[in-house]
């Protein structure tokens, strides 16, 4: 290692018949320039310590980069590091870093992974495959703008009007959330004021009585996994999703359903006591799996089912009724429970007489008055027993429907 004052003349006539040489500044605390024996490359070098680590940074090439810029720059990188920095450590960081749109939806959606509920999880990467990737996969994250949203959710609301609003939505999370992470190059989200492209009523499909009747029929010829998760989901009014993780340890010994937050859209734990007709139902799968009620793929990638559109789709076809979710059944789950229970009119048939804020308990919906934000027991609790009894009700009045 050769140390001596460098001169701008001195530099041109650095040689070395080594592979590289380093020549050290004998003026500037750290800078080097490393002469290549095969190529003659001059390459300018700072050589620092931080954390307790020597570290070493190119700063560029001679003649590209003069004597007196190289120092400059040297005194500045040595200034930084007396400072507590690292810029050779940060320009790594920065190198290696991905701007990309594709590499943002990653980060984003793998850090909300373990909060969000696996349907969620395939759907948003649904939509990512299908119209965020082929349209800005490798454009820098920074770089989509407002107009860019626009025009995308507007040709997939021209197919779907649903989906593109759900689009939208997704494309919004992720850059709220690429902007709470401080991704680079995102200064703004693109989507932001962004109108929905259709306007979304709420669904008020509920079944009657003669309709549950030919649903719960058309279930019984799928295999029993797929007929008791819609059974399941038809008599306890949860989503299917939630009824898809259920798991035998979560069933207590007062046949009481908790789901636990992270199976629950309220990202808080539910209780659901099971009915009668419940127990009878999952009763032909004990002995499948020590865990879940409901198992997946036996390699363990897929511990419970996940996906139920295929067997959706049967079952609908079967049935042969006006278009129906699995969804629907909690609104007609709430429909039938809080009608009037009037067993005299033939005319109209008798609801369940279950009060509307018991009715939301089971569904797990905040009730609107201040009874559950008052309450001070323990919130699971809440209208447990109401709730049993809503239940108990309702497992008969659909098994009456047969």
């Amino acid at each position: 290692m050769a140390r001596l004052r460098l001169t701008a003349k001195g530099i041109e006539a650095l040689a070395t018949k080594s592979p590289q040489a380093d020549f050290w500044d004998d003026l500037t605390k750290g800078l080097c320039l490393r002469v290549s024996g095969v190529t003659g490359l001059k390459t300018w070098l700072v050589r620092y310590r931080a954390n307790g680590k020597h570290r070493r940074q190119k700063i560029g090439t001679y003649p590209a980069m003069s004597l007196a810029d190289a120092r400059s720059e040297a005194r500045s990188i040595m200034t930084r590091t007396i400072q507590g920095e690292d810029p050779a450590l940060e320009r790594e960081v920065a190198r290696s870093t991905d701007h990309t749109f594709e590499a943002m939806a990653r980060e984003v959606l793998d850090a909300k992974a373990a909060t969000t509920r696996e349907r969620t999880q395939h759907e948003r990467e649904r939509i990512l495959k299908a119209d965020l990737l082929p349209a800005w996969r490798k454009r820098p994250a920074g770089s989509v703008t407002r107009r860019e949203v626009v025009r995308l959710v507007e040709r997939i609301a021209a197919r779907a009007a649903v989906m593109g609003n759900r689009t939208l939505a997704l494309i919004r999370l992720l850059y709220n959330e690429a902007l709470a992470r401080e991704f680079p190059g995102v200064e703004y989200n693109p989507a932001h004021m962004v109108r929905p492209p259709r306007p979304e009523g709420g669904r008020d499909r509920f079944l009657e009585r003669d309709e549950i009747a030919v649903a719960w029929k058309a279930m019984e010829e799928e295999l029993p996994i797929m007929r008791t998760i819609f059974r399941v989901t038809l008599l306890t009014a949860q989503r299917v999703g939630s009824v898809c993780a259920m798991r035998w340890q979560d069933i207590d010994a007062a046949d009481v359903w908790r789901i636990p937050a992270e199976a629950f859209k309220g990202k808080r734990p539910h209780l659901v006591p099971l009915s009668t007709e419940v127990l009878d139902v999952i009763a032909e799968l004990r002995g499948l799996d020590d865990t879940h009620v409901f198992p997946g793929r036996t390699d363990g990638k897929k511990p419970h089912v996940v996906t139920t559109s295929g067997a959706l789709n049967r079952i609908r076809r079967r049935t042969e009724l006006e278009h129906w979710t699995t969804h629907d059944f909690r609104t007609t789950f709430r429909t039938h429970a809080t009608r009037s229970a009037n067993p005299s009119s033939k005319k109209d048939p008798s609801g369940l007489g279950v009060a509307p804020n018991i009715a939301d308990a089971v569904l797990g919906h905040i009730e609107p008055t201040l009874g559950f934000r008052r309450y001070t027991g323990d919130g699971e609790r809440y209208l447990l027993a109401e709730k049993r009894e809503a239940l108990e009700k309702w497992g008969a009045f659909v098994v009456a429907t047969k």
